[in-house]
C-alpha cells in the first residue's frame, strides 16, 4: 500500500485574536467564538504535530485579520518557494502581507500569480504528482493555467457546487498517491466522474462525516489528524491501516475552518 509524504514542518498562526466578524462562507458565525477556548485547542492540535515529530512554527496574529489562523489559504509552499494566494474577498487580502513578510523573513523565495485571477490554499491539494484545484467559490478555472505553469505541474480543476464545501480541503482528502476520499454531492458531476478516473482507490464521505469536517484532516505518512467526534471515518481509516489523531477544533468551525485549514506544509521528507 502506498504512504503520503512525511511532514517535516509546517506553520500554523497563534489565534490570539481569532473571533468571526463578517460573513463570507455559510458556516460563519459572528460573535459566537470563545477566544479562550479556541486557545486551548490550537495548543491542542500543535502538541498532536509536534508528537509526530514535526516542528511547528508560528506566525503571531493582527487584531485586524480574525481569519488569519487559517494558514492554509495563504498559498502553496513547495522546495523552498512560497507562491502567495490571491484572495476573492477584501477582508481577506488584509493577511497577505503579513504572510508575505513571514515568508521572506525565513528564507523562503516568494512568487505570485499574476492577481488576476483568485485562487487561495484551501482550494489545491496535491495528488502524487498532480494538483487538484477545487474551482467555483474562491479560486478560478483560469488561475489553473497559471499554477501549472507557474508549478511545472499537471493542474486538474473540480468544480465545487455547494457552498457549503466552499474549498476543496472540505471535500477532497487525499491519503496516499493512489487513494482519496471525497464527498460526491460537492462536485459537479462532470467533476465527479473525474476523480474517479484519476484516484484508483477513491471512498465516499457520507453527509454526516463531510458535514464533520472529516476531508478537513491532515495527513502525513500514515498518520492523520482529524476533527474529533467522527467514529465512521475513524473506523474507515483504520481499515486502511492509518493511525488516527482525534483533536477538536470546533470553535475554528464557528468560522468554517478545520484541521487542515489550520496548517501550513512547509517541508515534506523526500524520498
Amino acid at each position: 500500500m502506498s504512504t503520503a509524504p512525511t511532514v517535516k514542518r509546517v506553520l500554523l498562526c497563534r489565534p490570539s485574536y481569532f473571533a468571526v466578524e463578517y460573513i463570507i462562507n455559510p458556516h460563519m458565525k459572528p460573535h459566537a467564538v470563545n477566544r479562550a477556548k479556541a486557545e486551548e485547542q490550537w495548543l491542542e492540535l500543535v502538541a498532536t504535530l509536534e508528537k509526530l515529530g514535526i516542528t511547528v512554527e508560528i506566525i503571531e496574529q493582527h487584531p485586524e485579520v480574525p481569519d488569519m489562523v487559517f494558514a492554509t489559504d495563504q498559498g502553496i509552499v513547495r522546495h523552498g518557494k512560497a507562491l502567495l494566494a490571491n484572495f476573492r474577498y477584501p477582508q481577506r487580502q488584509k493577511e497577505r502581507p503579513y504572510y508575505r513578510a513571514w515568508f521572506r523573513e525565513h528564507g523562503f523565495e516568494l512568487e505570485e500569480l499574476s492577481n488576476v485571477f483568485p485562487f487561495e490554499g484551501g482550494d489545491t491539494l496535491f495528488f502524487g504528482d498532480m494538483l487538484m484545484v477545487g474551482t467555483g467559490f474562491r479560486a478560478s478555472v483560469a488561475s489553473c493555467e497559471e499554477l501549472s505553469k507557474q508549478l511545472n505541474i499537471d493542474v486538474f480543476p473540480l468544480r465545487l457546487v455547494d457552498a457549503n464545501f466552499y474549498h476543496l480541503d472540505m471535500c477532497f482528502l487525499p491519503l496516499d498517491p493512489e487513494t482519496a476520499f471525497y464527498y460526491p454531492p460537492a462536485f459537479s458531476k462532470n467533476s465527479q466522474h473525474l476523480l474517479k478516473r484519476l484516484v484508483p482507490n477513491l471512498h465516499e464521505l457520507s453527509e454526516r462525516e463531510a458535514t464533520g469536517y472529516a476531508a478537513n484532516s491532515f495527513v502525513s505518512g500514515d498518520h492523520i489528524v482529524v476533527q474529533a467526534g467522527n467514529p465512521t471515518f475513524v473506523k474507515k481509516l483504520a481499515a486502511l491501516g492509518k493511525e488516527v489523531h482525534e483533536v477538536n477544533v470546533d470553535e475554528f468551525a464557528k468560522a468554517g475552518g478545520g484541521i487542515h485549514c489550520m496548517i501550513n506544509t512547509l517541508e515534506i521528507e523526500r524520498k
